[in-house]
C-alpha cells in the first residue's frame, strides 16, 4: 500500500471515511478497530467538525493538527484545553481561551 497524501482527520470524518470503505469492501483488522473506535467517539458531525477546526487554527497560533486534538477531545473548561495546548507549548490569552470554549459549546 502507498500513502498518497496525509492530512489530520477528527475522529468524526474518520468514522465517515471508514464508513465509505466499510460499504466498498471488507476493512482490515486495524481499520476495523479504527472504525469501532471512531463510531464509539466520533460524536461531532464531521462537517461541523470541519468549520471548528478551520476556525481554532485561522488565527495562526494553533496548528491544523492541535486545533483536530481540541475539536477530537471536546474541552468543557479552560483548564482542559490549556492542558491540551501544553503539549505543544502553545500559550493563549483568556480571551482566546474563552473564543475556543465559546465555539466548542
Amino acid at each position: 500500500m502507498q500513502i498518497k497524501s496525509s492530512r489530520p482527520v477528527s475522529v468524526s470524518e474518520a468514522k465517515e471515511i471508514l464508513t465509505k470503505r466499510k460499504e466498498d469492501g471488507e476493512l482490515g483488522y486495524e481499520q476495523s478497530q479504527a472504525f469501532e473506535n471512531s463510531d464509539r467517539f466520533g460524536d461531532t458531525d464531521s462537517k461541523k467538525a470541519k468549520k471548528l477546526i478551520e476556525s481554532i487554527s485561522s488565527s495562526g497560533k494553533v496548528s491544523l493538527e492541535l486545533a483536530t486534538k481540541i475539536v477530537d477531545v471536546h474541552p468543557g473548561s479552560a483548564a482542559t484545553l490549556r492542558a491540551v495546548l501544553v503539549k505543544d507549548r502553545v500559550e493563549l490569552s483568556e480571551d482566546e481561551v474563552n473564543e475556543i470554549l465559546k465555539e466548542l459549546a
